[in-house]
């Protein structure tokens, strides 16, 4: 049979994949509203939410209105120590970590623990220097110790 004409369904890997390619080819779309199934935060050049979709805010554990304005830090500590963008462009570093599929520690707004991987995208459609991360969690929740 060839690989075309397979039908089976698409695995949660291909489907990120899928996701992350479009927005890097399309980036004129609103993900906040698109991608229903991934989490998706649009952050400035200081590492504030200036949009989050509602599975981002699901994984977070509030509702989206809430976590706009928060310092991407609250919830990823990690990015508070690495400079977010190089220029204009995402900081090569983090595309490296994604790339080689670095786990970052998620902190939800209830304490919850999560391990993730971070996918980053310009957001060249929004004002200045902004950024997209989308969100794929790889490990379950965990309540702080």
């Amino acid at each position: 049979m060839e690989l075309s004409k397979r039908t089976q369904p698409e695995t949660t890997r291909q489907h990120f994949d899928n996701a992350v390619q479009a927005t890097a080819t399309d980036r004129t779309t609103n993900y906040t509203d698109t991608v229903n199934d991934l989490a998706v935060l649009t952050l400035d050049e200081n590492g504030m939410i200036r949009e989050c979709n509602k599975a981002g805010a699901d994984l977070l554990g509030c509702a989206p209105n809430k976590v706009t304005w928060l310092n991407i830090s609250t919830f990823l500590p990690r990015l508070g120590e690495v400079a977010l963008l190089k220029g204009e462009r995402v900081n090569p570093y983090l595309r490296f970590l994604s790339r080689v599929g670095h786990q970052f520690e998620l902190i939800g707004m209830s304490g919850a623990h999560f391990t993730s991987q971070l996918f980053f995208n310009e957001a060249e459609s929004q004002s200045p220097h902004c950024l997209r991360i989308i969100i794929q969690p790889i490990g379950p929740a965990t309540a702080l110790s």
